[in-house]
Protein backbone atom coordinates (compact mmCIF):
# COMPACT_ATOMS: atom_id res chain seq x y z
CA UNK A 1 0.00 0.00 0.00
CA UNK A 2 1.46 3.47 -0.49
CA UNK A 3 2.15 4.82 2.63
CA UNK A 4 0.53 8.18 2.59
CA UNK A 5 -3.02 6.20 1.89
CA UNK A 6 -2.35 3.56 4.14
CA UNK A 7 -1.86 6.53 6.58
CA UNK A 8 -5.23 8.18 5.38
CA UNK A 9 -7.29 4.88 5.34
CA UNK A 10 -6.46 5.32 9.23
CA UNK A 11 -7.81 8.72 9.99
CA UNK A 12 -11.29 7.99 7.52
CA UNK A 13 -14.22 8.37 10.39
CA UNK A 14 -17.23 6.29 10.10
CA UNK A 15 -20.41 8.55 9.48
CA UNK A 16 -24.03 9.61 8.02
CA UNK A 17 -25.52 5.93 8.76
CA UNK A 18 -27.93 6.42 5.92
CA UNK A 19 -25.79 7.69 3.63
CA UNK A 20 -23.82 4.63 3.61
CA UNK A 21 -26.50 1.94 3.42
CA UNK A 22 -27.56 4.49 0.13
CA UNK A 23 -24.23 4.20 -1.03
CA UNK A 24 -23.69 0.33 -0.32
CA UNK A 25 -27.03 -0.55 -2.29
CA UNK A 26 -25.66 2.07 -5.21
CA UNK A 27 -22.51 0.31 -5.18
CA UNK A 28 -24.38 -3.31 -5.87
CA UNK A 29 -26.52 -1.70 -8.43
CA UNK A 30 -23.51 0.19 -10.52
CA UNK A 31 -21.65 -3.39 -10.56
CA UNK A 32 -24.77 -3.94 -13.25
CA UNK A 33 -25.46 -0.38 -14.34
CA UNK A 34 -21.89 0.02 -15.57
CA UNK A 35 -20.39 3.67 -16.99
CA UNK A 36 -21.98 3.28 -20.74
CA UNK A 37 -25.24 2.82 -20.79
CA UNK A 38 -26.92 5.83 -21.26
CA UNK A 39 -29.95 7.01 -18.53
CA UNK A 40 -28.50 4.75 -16.24
CA UNK A 41 -26.38 5.62 -13.49
CA UNK A 42 -22.74 6.81 -13.60
CA UNK A 43 -20.47 4.20 -12.04
CA UNK A 44 -17.02 5.80 -9.68
CA UNK A 45 -14.62 2.74 -9.06
CA UNK A 46 -12.40 3.43 -6.43
CA UNK A 47 -11.22 2.29 -3.34
CA UNK A 48 -14.39 1.20 -1.50
CA UNK A 49 -14.39 -2.01 0.69
CA UNK A 50 -14.19 -0.41 3.81
CA UNK A 51 -17.01 1.31 5.83
CA UNK A 52 -14.54 4.16 6.30
CA UNK A 53 -13.94 4.20 2.95
CA UNK A 54 -17.70 4.02 2.00
CA UNK A 55 -18.76 6.60 4.18
CA UNK A 56 -16.40 9.14 2.70
CA UNK A 57 -18.12 8.43 -0.90
CA UNK A 58 -21.32 8.59 0.42
CA UNK A 59 -20.25 12.06 1.73
CA UNK A 60 -18.90 13.00 -1.33
CA UNK A 61 -21.97 12.21 -3.25
CA UNK A 62 -24.70 13.60 -0.82
CA UNK A 63 -22.58 16.87 -1.35
CA UNK A 64 -22.27 16.77 -5.04
CA UNK A 65 -26.26 16.08 -5.30
CA UNK A 66 -26.57 18.76 -2.86
CA UNK A 67 -24.75 20.86 -6.67
CA UNK A 68 -26.68 18.69 -8.96
CA UNK A 69 -29.76 17.36 -7.63
CA UNK A 70 -30.30 14.73 -10.88
CA UNK A 71 -26.88 13.83 -10.02
CA UNK A 72 -27.00 9.83 -10.43
CA UNK A 73 -23.02 8.20 -8.86
CA UNK A 74 -23.30 4.66 -8.21
CA UNK A 75 -19.51 3.21 -6.44
CA UNK A 76 -18.10 -0.23 -6.31
CA UNK A 77 -14.74 -1.35 -6.15
CA UNK A 78 -11.84 -3.37 -3.78
CA UNK A 79 -9.65 -2.58 -1.14
CA UNK A 80 -6.92 0.45 -1.44
CA UNK A 81 -4.20 -2.32 -1.68
CA UNK A 82 -6.31 -4.36 -4.26
CA UNK A 83 -7.09 -1.12 -6.83
CA UNK A 84 -4.34 -0.12 -8.49
CA UNK A 85 -4.41 -3.26 -10.37
CA UNK A 86 -7.87 -4.75 -10.78
CA UNK A 87 -8.71 -1.06 -12.33
CA UNK A 88 -6.88 -2.25 -14.88
CA UNK A 89 -9.03 -5.59 -15.17
CA UNK A 90 -12.03 -3.93 -14.51
CA UNK A 91 -11.61 -1.57 -17.52
CA UNK A 92 -11.03 -4.17 -19.64
CA UNK A 93 -14.29 -5.89 -18.82
CA UNK A 94 -17.69 -5.64 -20.10
CA UNK A 95 -20.09 -2.14 -19.13
CA UNK A 96 -16.34 -0.75 -17.17
CA UNK A 97 -17.17 2.33 -14.98
CA UNK A 98 -16.76 5.72 -16.19
CA UNK A 99 -15.57 7.49 -13.19
CA UNK A 100 -12.07 6.50 -11.39
CA UNK A 101 -9.61 7.76 -8.32
CA UNK A 102 -6.34 7.80 -8.64
CA UNK A 103 -3.27 9.84 -6.14
CA UNK A 104 -1.37 12.17 -7.94
CA UNK A 105 1.71 9.50 -6.54
CA UNK A 106 -0.16 7.28 -8.68
CA UNK A 107 -1.24 9.07 -11.69
CA UNK A 108 1.50 7.96 -13.98
CA UNK A 109 0.25 4.69 -13.72
CA UNK A 110 -2.49 5.25 -14.42
CA UNK A 111 -2.00 7.40 -17.35
CA UNK A 112 -3.09 4.93 -20.09
CA UNK A 113 -6.72 4.42 -18.38
CA UNK A 114 -7.53 7.96 -17.67
CA UNK A 115 -8.79 10.47 -20.44
CA UNK A 116 -7.10 13.46 -20.88
CA UNK A 117 -9.61 16.34 -19.05
CA UNK A 118 -7.88 19.56 -21.16
CA UNK A 119 -10.67 19.89 -23.87
CA UNK A 120 -13.75 19.03 -21.21
CA UNK A 121 -12.19 21.78 -18.98
CA UNK A 122 -11.99 24.45 -21.83
CA UNK A 123 -15.42 23.39 -22.93
CA UNK A 124 -16.78 23.20 -19.64
CA UNK A 125 -15.05 26.55 -18.32
CA UNK A 126 -13.33 24.81 -15.31
CA UNK A 127 -11.12 27.33 -13.54
CA UNK A 128 -7.99 25.36 -13.03
CA UNK A 129 -6.48 28.38 -11.41
CA UNK A 130 -8.68 27.87 -8.42
CA UNK A 131 -7.05 24.09 -7.93
CA UNK A 132 -3.25 23.89 -5.84
CA UNK A 133 -0.97 23.64 -8.60
CA UNK A 134 0.73 21.43 -7.21
CA UNK A 135 -2.03 19.06 -7.33
CA UNK A 136 -2.60 19.39 -10.80
CA UNK A 137 1.17 18.98 -11.68
CA UNK A 138 0.71 15.63 -10.03
CA UNK A 139 -2.08 14.83 -11.98
CA UNK A 140 -0.62 15.88 -15.32
CA UNK A 141 0.76 12.81 -17.59
CA UNK A 142 2.39 13.59 -20.76
CA UNK A 143 1.35 17.36 -20.87
CA UNK A 144 -2.36 16.94 -20.46
CA UNK A 145 -4.64 16.72 -16.80
CA UNK A 146 -5.91 13.62 -16.32
CA UNK A 147 -7.92 14.21 -12.83
CA UNK A 148 -8.59 17.06 -10.72
CA UNK A 149 -8.01 16.81 -7.12
CA UNK A 150 -10.04 16.70 -4.42
CA UNK A 151 -6.94 17.75 -1.58
CA UNK A 152 -3.88 18.89 -1.68
CA UNK A 153 -2.17 17.53 1.76
CA UNK A 154 1.51 19.04 2.55
CA UNK A 155 3.62 16.70 4.89
CA UNK A 156 3.93 18.95 8.33
CA UNK A 157 5.86 18.12 11.48
CA UNK A 158 3.52 17.57 14.37
CA UNK A 159 4.84 18.97 17.72
CA UNK A 160 4.15 18.32 21.30
CA UNK A 161 3.28 22.41 22.18
CA UNK A 162 3.86 21.76 25.96
CA UNK A 163 6.40 19.57 25.78
CA UNK A 164 8.20 22.77 23.76
CA UNK A 165 7.34 25.58 26.44
CA UNK A 166 8.52 23.08 29.45
CA UNK A 167 12.47 23.17 27.72
CA UNK A 168 12.36 26.82 27.00
CA UNK A 169 12.01 26.57 23.13
CA UNK A 170 10.40 29.03 20.92
CA UNK A 171 7.44 27.35 19.02
CA UNK A 172 8.25 26.77 15.61
CA UNK A 173 6.11 27.89 12.79
CA UNK A 174 5.81 28.65 9.26
CA UNK A 175 9.89 29.12 9.29
CA UNK A 176 12.13 26.25 10.64
CA UNK A 177 15.80 25.49 9.75
CA UNK A 178 17.27 22.12 9.98
CA UNK A 179 19.82 23.31 12.43
CA UNK A 180 17.50 25.29 15.15
CA UNK A 181 14.95 21.40 14.47
CA UNK A 182 18.33 19.23 15.29
CA UNK A 183 18.93 22.09 18.23
CA UNK A 184 15.38 21.50 19.57
CA UNK A 185 15.37 17.57 19.28
CA UNK A 186 18.57 17.33 21.37
CA UNK A 187 16.89 19.65 23.80
CA UNK A 188 13.69 17.51 24.08
CA UNK A 189 16.05 14.25 24.15
CA UNK A 190 16.78 12.30 27.56
CA UNK A 191 17.99 9.29 27.10
CA UNK A 192 16.13 6.62 25.72
CA UNK A 193 12.96 8.93 25.12
CA UNK A 194 13.90 10.91 21.82
CA UNK A 195 12.84 14.28 20.27
CA UNK A 196 11.53 13.00 17.33
CA UNK A 197 9.41 9.32 16.33
CA UNK A 198 10.17 7.49 12.95
CA UNK A 199 8.27 5.10 10.63
CA UNK A 200 9.91 2.71 8.00
CA UNK A 201 9.82 3.40 4.46
CA UNK A 202 10.34 6.39 2.42
CA UNK A 203 7.66 8.27 1.93
CA UNK A 204 8.82 10.63 5.24
CA UNK A 205 12.43 11.20 4.21
CA UNK A 206 11.09 11.94 0.52
CA UNK A 207 8.50 14.52 2.10
CA UNK A 208 12.60 15.63 3.93
CA UNK A 209 14.51 15.66 0.81
CA UNK A 210 11.46 17.88 -0.96
CA UNK A 211 11.35 19.99 2.02
CA UNK A 212 15.17 21.02 0.72
CA UNK A 213 13.94 21.25 -3.52
CA UNK A 214 15.36 17.55 -4.14
CA UNK A 215 13.28 14.63 -5.40
CA UNK A 216 13.28 11.58 -5.84
CA UNK A 217 11.84 11.41 -9.36
CA UNK A 218 13.42 13.19 -12.08
CA UNK A 219 10.04 15.72 -14.15
CA UNK A 220 10.72 12.83 -16.83
CA UNK A 221 8.96 10.27 -14.59
CA UNK A 222 12.86 8.54 -13.46
CA UNK A 223 13.83 6.99 -10.85
CA UNK A 224 17.26 9.24 -9.46
CA UNK A 225 17.80 7.68 -6.06
CA UNK A 226 21.58 7.95 -6.69
CA UNK A 227 21.37 11.84 -7.39
CA UNK A 228 24.26 12.64 -5.47
CA UNK A 229 21.77 15.69 -4.11
CA UNK A 230 19.01 12.71 -3.02
CA UNK A 231 21.58 10.92 -1.33
CA UNK A 232 22.97 13.83 1.13
CA UNK A 233 19.28 14.32 1.93
CA UNK A 234 19.18 10.65 2.76
CA UNK A 235 22.23 10.63 5.15
CA UNK A 236 21.03 13.77 6.81
CA UNK A 237 17.99 11.85 7.52
CA UNK A 238 19.60 8.66 8.83
CA UNK A 239 21.98 10.97 10.52
CA UNK A 240 18.97 12.01 13.06
CA UNK A 241 19.42 8.48 14.21
CA UNK A 242 23.01 7.63 13.75
CA UNK A 243 24.69 10.42 14.69
CA UNK A 244 22.40 13.03 16.44
CA UNK A 245 20.71 10.71 18.29
CA UNK A 246 17.29 12.10 18.27
CA UNK A 247 15.32 9.55 16.73
CA UNK A 248 15.51 5.65 17.38
CA UNK A 249 16.04 3.72 14.41
CA UNK A 250 12.42 1.94 13.17
CA UNK A 251 11.61 -1.54 13.24
CA UNK A 252 11.52 -2.91 9.41
CA UNK A 253 7.65 -4.49 10.68
CA UNK A 254 6.67 -1.58 12.27
CA UNK A 255 3.72 0.04 11.10
CA UNK A 256 2.83 3.60 10.88
CA UNK A 257 0.26 3.45 13.81
CA UNK A 258 3.71 2.50 16.07
CA UNK A 259 5.48 6.42 15.80
CA UNK A 260 1.81 7.57 15.48
CA UNK A 261 1.11 5.96 18.97
CA UNK A 262 4.69 7.22 20.16
CA UNK A 263 3.59 10.69 19.36
CA UNK A 264 0.21 10.68 20.87
CA UNK A 265 1.19 9.06 24.19
CA UNK A 266 3.08 12.45 24.40
CA UNK A 267 6.39 9.23 24.57
CA UNK A 268 7.75 11.63 21.80
CA UNK A 269 7.56 15.22 21.01
CA UNK A 270 7.25 15.47 17.67
CA UNK A 271 6.23 13.53 14.33
CA UNK A 272 6.36 14.29 10.67
CA UNK A 273 3.01 13.06 8.90
CA UNK A 274 0.17 14.65 6.85
CA UNK A 275 -2.41 16.95 7.93
CA UNK A 276 -5.14 14.53 7.32
CA UNK A 277 -3.68 12.90 10.75
CA UNK A 278 -4.61 16.05 12.74
CA UNK A 279 -8.13 15.24 13.48
CA UNK A 280 -6.93 11.96 15.02
CA UNK A 281 -4.23 13.28 16.87
CA UNK A 282 -6.23 15.91 18.92
CA UNK A 283 -8.82 13.29 19.95
CA UNK A 284 -5.83 11.05 21.25
CA UNK A 285 -3.21 13.32 22.54
CA UNK A 286 -4.18 15.14 25.80
CA UNK A 287 -1.57 17.73 24.57
CA UNK A 288 -2.15 20.52 22.61
CA UNK A 289 -0.94 20.12 18.87
CA UNK A 290 1.42 22.27 17.22
CA UNK A 291 2.27 22.38 13.23
CA UNK A 292 5.06 23.23 11.69
CA UNK A 293 7.00 23.03 8.17
CA UNK A 294 9.15 20.35 7.62
CA UNK A 295 12.32 21.55 8.14
CA UNK A 296 14.49 23.08 5.89
CA UNK A 297 18.34 24.38 5.29
CA UNK A 298 17.37 27.61 4.95
CA UNK A 299 14.67 27.28 6.83
CA UNK A 300 11.76 28.46 4.48
CA UNK A 301 8.52 26.64 3.92
CA UNK A 302 8.95 24.04 1.26
CA UNK A 303 5.97 21.09 0.96
CA UNK A 304 5.51 17.27 -0.81
CA UNK A 305 1.85 17.41 -1.22
CA UNK A 306 0.06 14.17 -1.34
CA UNK A 307 -3.55 13.89 -2.34
CA UNK A 308 -6.07 12.12 -4.69
CA UNK A 309 -8.99 12.93 -7.60
CA UNK A 310 -11.47 11.81 -9.72
CA UNK A 311 -10.80 11.25 -13.64
CA UNK A 312 -12.54 9.59 -16.01
CA UNK A 313 -11.26 6.37 -18.02
CA UNK A 314 -10.41 6.69 -21.41
CA UNK A 315 -13.06 4.23 -22.98
CA UNK A 316 -15.29 6.58 -21.40
CA UNK A 317 -18.82 6.86 -23.37
CA UNK A 318 -20.39 9.72 -21.53
CA UNK A 319 -17.08 11.79 -20.69
CA UNK A 320 -19.65 15.04 -20.55
CA UNK A 321 -21.64 13.88 -18.02
CA UNK A 322 -18.26 12.33 -16.39
CA UNK A 323 -16.74 15.61 -16.60
CA UNK A 324 -20.34 17.40 -15.10
CA UNK A 325 -20.18 14.81 -12.05
CA UNK A 326 -16.57 15.33 -11.35
CA UNK A 327 -17.25 19.53 -11.06
CA UNK A 328 -20.30 18.50 -8.57
CA UNK A 329 -17.57 16.02 -6.85
CA UNK A 330 -15.20 19.08 -6.31
CA UNK A 331 -16.65 21.77 -5.76
CA UNK A 332 -16.28 24.39 -3.18
CA UNK A 333 -19.56 23.32 -1.21
CA UNK A 334 -18.14 19.70 -1.45
CA UNK A 335 -14.40 20.34 -0.27
CA UNK A 336 -15.40 22.34 2.90
CA UNK A 337 -17.58 20.15 3.94
CA UNK A 338 -14.94 17.53 4.10
CA UNK A 339 -12.22 19.42 4.67
CA UNK A 340 -14.66 20.22 8.46
CA UNK A 341 -15.93 16.80 8.62
CA UNK A 342 -12.67 14.41 7.44
CA UNK A 343 -10.01 16.85 8.32
CA UNK A 344 -8.45 16.76 4.42
CA UNK A 345 -6.79 19.97 3.26
CA UNK A 346 -8.83 20.85 0.04
CA UNK A 347 -7.27 21.16 -3.30
CA UNK A 348 -9.56 24.20 -3.39
CA UNK A 349 -7.49 27.05 -2.51
CA UNK A 350 -10.83 29.06 -1.48
CA UNK A 351 -12.20 25.83 0.44
CA UNK A 352 -8.76 26.26 2.97
CA UNK A 353 -10.39 28.45 5.76
CA UNK A 354 -12.79 25.54 5.91
CA UNK A 355 -9.69 23.56 7.13
CA UNK A 356 -8.55 26.39 9.65
CA UNK A 357 -11.22 25.40 11.57
CA UNK A 358 -10.96 24.13 14.76
CA UNK A 359 -7.07 23.85 14.75
CA UNK A 360 -4.82 25.36 16.88
CA UNK A 361 -3.60 28.99 16.31
CA UNK A 362 -0.79 28.59 13.34
CA UNK A 363 -1.61 25.34 11.97
CA UNK A 364 -3.23 26.54 8.63
CA UNK A 365 -0.64 29.54 8.54
CA UNK A 366 1.68 27.04 7.93
CA UNK A 367 -0.22 25.21 5.69
CA UNK A 368 -1.00 27.97 3.36
CA UNK A 369 2.79 28.45 3.30
CA UNK A 370 3.43 24.91 2.49
CA UNK A 371 0.77 25.29 -0.40
CA UNK A 372 2.35 28.56 -1.59
CA UNK A 373 5.64 26.22 -2.47
CA UNK A 374 4.59 22.45 -2.61
CA UNK A 375 6.03 19.77 -5.38
CA UNK A 376 3.88 16.40 -5.56
CA UNK A 377 5.02 13.10 -4.70
CA UNK A 378 6.49 12.08 -7.76
CA UNK A 379 6.45 8.16 -8.19
CA UNK A 380 7.20 5.44 -10.37
CA UNK A 381 5.21 2.20 -11.71
CA UNK A 382 8.21 0.38 -9.27
CA UNK A 383 7.62 2.84 -6.44
CA UNK A 384 6.00 -0.17 -4.13
CA UNK A 385 9.38 -2.00 -4.70
CA UNK A 386 11.52 0.62 -3.68
CA UNK A 387 8.77 1.57 -0.84
CA UNK A 388 9.45 -2.52 0.34
CA UNK A 389 13.20 -2.45 -0.16
CA UNK A 390 13.76 1.15 1.83
CA UNK A 391 11.80 -0.38 4.93
CA UNK A 392 14.35 -3.20 4.29
CA UNK A 393 17.44 -1.69 4.18
CA UNK A 394 17.07 2.07 5.62
CA UNK A 395 16.80 0.46 9.08
CA UNK A 396 20.33 -0.58 8.36
CA UNK A 397 21.16 3.41 7.15
CA UNK A 398 19.34 4.79 10.35
CA UNK A 399 21.93 2.24 12.87
CA UNK A 400 24.62 3.73 10.46
CA UNK A 401 25.21 -0.12 9.61
CA UNK A 402 25.15 1.58 5.52
CA UNK A 403 25.60 4.36 3.86
CA UNK A 404 22.86 6.13 2.04
CA UNK A 405 24.84 6.18 -0.84
CA UNK A 406 25.11 1.97 -0.20
CA UNK A 407 21.28 1.62 0.44
CA UNK A 408 20.72 4.03 -2.45
CA UNK A 409 22.33 2.58 -5.06
CA UNK A 410 21.49 -1.03 -4.07
CA UNK A 411 17.56 0.14 -4.25
CA UNK A 412 17.86 1.58 -7.71
CA UNK A 413 19.90 -1.48 -9.27
CA UNK A 414 17.70 -3.63 -7.58
CA UNK A 415 14.54 -2.14 -9.25
CA UNK A 416 16.10 -1.53 -12.40
CA UNK A 417 17.44 -4.80 -13.01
Amino acid sequence: MNAVSNRRVKRLILTGAAGLTALTLAGCAGASGGGGEAGGPLVLYTWAASEGDQAQWADFIDGAKAEDPDLDISVEGPSFADYWTKVKTRLSGSNPPCLLTTQAARAQELGDLLMPLDDLIEKSGFDVDNIDASMLSGMTVDGTIRAIPYDAEPIVLFYNVEAFQAAGLDLPGTEYTRDQFISDAKALTDGEKKGLALAPGVFIPNAWSLADGVPAVTEDGELDLTNPDFVDQMQSFFDLVAVEGVAKAPEAADGSEVSQQAFTSGAVPMLIEGPWMYGSFADAADFTLGVSIVPSTSGEAAAMTAGSGFGIAANCERPDEAFAAIEALTSLAVQEKQAEARGIVPARIEALPAWAEGKTDGASEVVEALLSNATPQRTTTTWNQVETLMTQYGVQGYRGELTAEEIMETIQNSVQG
